[in-house]
């Protein structure tokens, strides 16, 4: 569910590793991402993160069948996975001491957007694309989304996102403060050179 690489002194790559679902966040990627965060938090060797999605999508958010599909999910799992995003997007990424950096292409969607507020750096290819469709389906942002997005954007803003459930495009994503550049090429390769260059501060 996730990719794990330390390819340079200081340096940790976190891959979504899920590309059959555009890297859609259900209950065993949610719990290997608060595992390797807490795993990493008191390494004083790792100076930065990368947060990226394999497979051209950064994440198409919360897995909802995945969470709420009690069927095929026992009870005490599910609340334990449940619990675990709520720590990692709530405390555990606010609180991480490294230099987080996301390289954002394909969909970055809900769920996925606290990711983006807790990073330092975000680095988005020409076609991505951004958003808050919950709307679309039914359902309102939780409120935790709601808080992140509201902390990088203007109310107007964030009330356009979760009302219409419209994606915007990277560009539009950096005027309106949810991303700090957009490349044509690799934003993965652009992440990874501003964390080395973090690394050699």
């Amino acid at each position: 569910m996730l990719l794990i690489e330390d390819p340079n002194p200081g340096l940790r790559l976190i891959g979504f590793n899920r590309a059959d679902k555009r890297n859609a966040i259900g209950v065993e990627l949610t719990l290997a991402f608060e595992k390797v965060l807490l795993e990493t938090r008191y390494r004083d060797d790792i100076k930065a993160l990368v947060i990226y999605g394999v497979g051209g999508h950064f994440s198409s958010g919360m897995d909802m069948k995945d969470f709420f599909d009690s069927s095929t999910r026992s009870p005490e799992l599910l609340k334990k996975a449940r619990a675990a995003t709520e720590h990692w997007r709530c405390h555990l990424l606010r609180k991480m001491p490294q230099s987080i950096f996301c390289a954002v292409e394909g969909y970055c969607l809900g769920g996925a957007l606290p990711i983006l507020q807790c990073s330092d750096v975000v680095i988005a290819h020409e076609q991505a694309r951004l958003g808050m469709p919950e709307i679309n389906f039914g359902f309102v942002p939780g409120a935790q989304i709601v808080k992140s997005v509201g902390l990088m954007v203007n109310p107007k803003v964030m009330s356009y996102l979760a009302l219409t459930g419209r994606l915007i495009d990277a560009q539009r994503a950096l005027q309106w403060g949810l991303v700090s550049e957009v490349v044509t090429d690799s934003p993965l390769q652009k992440a990874l050179e501003l964390a080395r260059n973090r690394i050699s501060l």
